[in-house]
């Protein structure tokens, strides 16, 4: 049964799909993420699919594994992993239309037979007990009802020796969720709240993981986050023209996702959040 947070996030990813197509290479990476920065990477597309093998190899996934990718949205990572390594992903999202979507671009891509998509929660899955060798989670857990629910039904889901790759923004004391910056950045993307990196750690000890480890990119994620600033400005003033010129006018959500591309930069400078890379293995 969808809430009402739950609807608010998939209201928002209908309302923005437009945007993300216009400034975030959606349509060719498929991607809804911020990018990871290294001396491999020449260009923002690049960076996007960067991002996917870092975190690959973070866990080591290999073409044996069966893969949950948890927020799958228009299913750029599981079909990236499907056709990098040949592995059978799962992904799974709260919105309809995009298990769509993903399913198409998956067909387009002649990945079918080793993808598929679902509408589900992450927090609460129909699957049973250790049914994958690895649980992505790529900018999406974030957005789980609560960060603890996740960690412990991704442990379940677990098969012995599983592995937990997320990457994702955390704020660095969990009281700046309520900073008028932050506040104003994960209102506008429909985001409840972010962890911090400690409690998140703790989260996964409680759970029973092992091999934890954690990473600070923010460095490498930085100049995605400059990115979506210079979107900031750009999509302001194509705002202001259509009002002007009495077109279609911009709905409050997505003039509250533009205003979030600035806040996340502030943010980000501020230190308030930070861009994190967790992995943990299930004993």
């Amino acid at each position: 049964m969808q809430t009402a947070y739950h609807k608010k996030i998939v209201d928002y990813y209908k309302a923005t799909e437009n945007a993300y197509k216009d400034s975030w290479d959606l349509e060719n990476s498929l991607s809804i993420h911020y990018g990871y920065y290294d001396d491999k990477v020449k260009s923002f597309p690049q960076s996007l699919l960067r991002m996917n093998e870092i975190m690959m190899e973070a866990v080591g996934i290999t073409n044996r594994d069966k893969v949950l990718d948890a927020g799958c949205g228009i299913g750029g990572s599981s079909i990236f992993l499907a056709g990098k390594l040949g592995c059978h992903v799962t992904g799974i999202t709260l919105s309809e239309r995009q298990a769509q979507l993903a399913t198409k671009n998956a067909q387009e891509r002649k990945l079918n037979g080793l993808t598929g998509f679902e509408v589900m929660d992450y927090c609460n899955t129909s699957f049973g007990s250790e049914s994958f060798d690895v649980i992505w989670g790529c900018e999406s857990i974030c957005y789980a009802d609560d960060k603890e629910k996740f960690i412990r039904e991704a442990f379940r889901l677990l098969k012995q020796g599983g592995r937990l790759v997320v990457a994702d923004g955390f704020v660095t004391k969990f009281e700046n969720n309520e900073h008028p910056v932050i506040r104003q950045w994960l209102d506008g993307w429909q985001v409840n709240y972010l962890e911090t990196p400690e409690r998140f750690n703790q989260f996964m000890q409680q759970a029973g993981f092992g091999e934890i480890s954690c990473r600070d990119i923010s460095s490498n994620t930085r100049q995605s986050s400059r990115r979506l600033l210079r979107f900031y400005y750009l999509a302001s003033l194509y705002v202001a023209w259509k009002k002007l010129s009495f077109s279609n006018r911009t709905t409050e959500m997505q003039k509250n996702n533009i205003r979030a591309c600035k806040y996340q930069y502030y943010g980000m400078q501020k230190s308030l959040w930070q861009y994190w890379l967790f992995t943990a293995r299930k004993p």
